[in-house]
């Protein structure tokens, strides 16, 4: 009998670290709390002047149209990840609208297999033009076979304006938390 109640109480431990883990943010200093530890940048800043929650925010400043200016983060997932669910708040400043139809305020991500190279393409979650306060974009994922990391990118994509970026998220989901995007 004891050795039944110790299988059920470890099961249900086994359970409640699993709903843990499915919860917890991936993304390093996705509040830009700590400047931009966690972030390689391509002369992106953290910014105190405006933010969505904390203290902080991403920015991304353009003047240059003629350039790709942004940041990323490589994220590794946990093994055997099913679905993934990727979020951002973002602000747009004088956003131009440039040549082609994915220009703009870009938040997309890459999978990566386990050496880091990029299978596929990039897969843009939003990109916004001209001026927009604060808004939530997010996006569910399936986690294909032999994807072992996400590389989340924030760009001023051949346009100039600004872009803020804050509350960053990557975390593991269920299945049925996968379903309420669908």
């Amino acid at each position: 009998m004891k050795l039944i109640q110790y299988m059920l109480a470890g099961i249900m431990m086994l359970a409640a670290s699993t709903h843990a883990l499915a919860q917890k943010n991936l993304v390093v200093n996705g509040g830009f709390e700590n400047e931009l530890d966690g972030w390689v940048d391509y002369s992106a800043k953290a910014t105190p002047y405006m933010y969505n929650s904390g203290k902080m925010s991403g920015a991304i400043f353009s003047s240059d149209s003629s350039k790709w200016i942004g940041m990323h983060q490589i994220v590794s997932l946990p093994k055997n990840s099913q679905y993934i669910l990727m979020s951002a708040k973002i602000k747009v400043d004088a956003v131009s609208t440039g040549k082609n139809s994915w220009n703009g305020a870009l938040f997309l991500f890459e999978t990566l297999n386990k050496q880091e190279i990029k299978t596929g393409e990039g897969i843009n979650i939003a990109s916004v033009t001209g001026d927009a306060d604060w808004k939530l974009y997010e996006k569910a994922y399936i986690i294909p076979p032999g994807i072992t990391k996400i590389k989340l990118l924030f760009a001023l994509g051949y346009v100039t304006g600004t872009m803020f970026v804050d509350d960053v998220s990557l975390k593991v989901i269920t299945q049925s938390e996968f379903e309420k995007y669908l």
